[in-house]
């Protein structure tokens, strides 16, 4: 059995690029045994969160937008970043589902979390189950968001997720694990 790896140390760090959305570093490092990776370049996002919202009749909240790394509308969980004004993630999934959907959940819990890409990205995924999600409002997205609001029952949703219709990675793993806490 082979010891642990070692933590790299850091020789120095550069700023690549930042703007309200990004940030790239582009970092020298050094393993243990000497050997070196430079530049090793490392993304930091600000952490999100994704929203698990099943109404009363057991329908889940997703949306429909198109996403530009892609070129194609996906059909995703209503999920954003996190706000310094966040209290937490809750609150954060909260704001995020209201404003994207015009839902609301009567009980919203965080049920996981992981690094989003810790090969390259700082950010943590927060994984949050919301029940009792009801239509409050109309939904008011981001000016740069086009979304539609639908609501799928839970064995169609699971049915695209393991179909490839689900297209965000991380959001399959949030669905499978939220529905896993109820």
């Amino acid at each position: 059995m082979s010891a642990e790896p070692s933590v790299w140390r850091t020789r120095a760090s550069r700023l690549v690029h930042a703007d309200k959305w990004i940030r790239l570093r582009a970092d020298d490092c050094v393993r243990a045994d000497g050997v070196e990776i430079a530049p090793y370049y490392v993304l930091e996002y600000p952490d999100w969160v994704q929203v698990v919202a099943i109404t009363d009749d057991e329908r889940i909240v997703v949306v429909r937008q198109y996403r530009h790394g892609v070129g194609r509308v996906t059909r995703e969980l209503p999920a954003g970043c996190m706000d310094a004004s966040d209290a937490d993630a809750c609150a954060a999934g909260a704001r995020e589902l209201l404003e994207e959907t015009g839902y609301a959940c009567s009980t919203l819990r965080q049920v996981g979390a992981s690094f989003v890409d810790p090969a390259h990205c700082t950010n943590r995924v927060f994984i949050l189950l919301g029940e009792g999600a009801r239509r409050v409002r109309d939904p008011r997205p981001d000016a740069t968001e086009e979304i539609v609001v639908e609501t799928m029952t839970v064995a169609d949703v699971v049915a695209a997720a393991r179909a490839g219709d689900l297209h965000h990675a991380t959001q399959v793993a949030s669905l499978f694990l939220a529905l896993g806490a109820r």
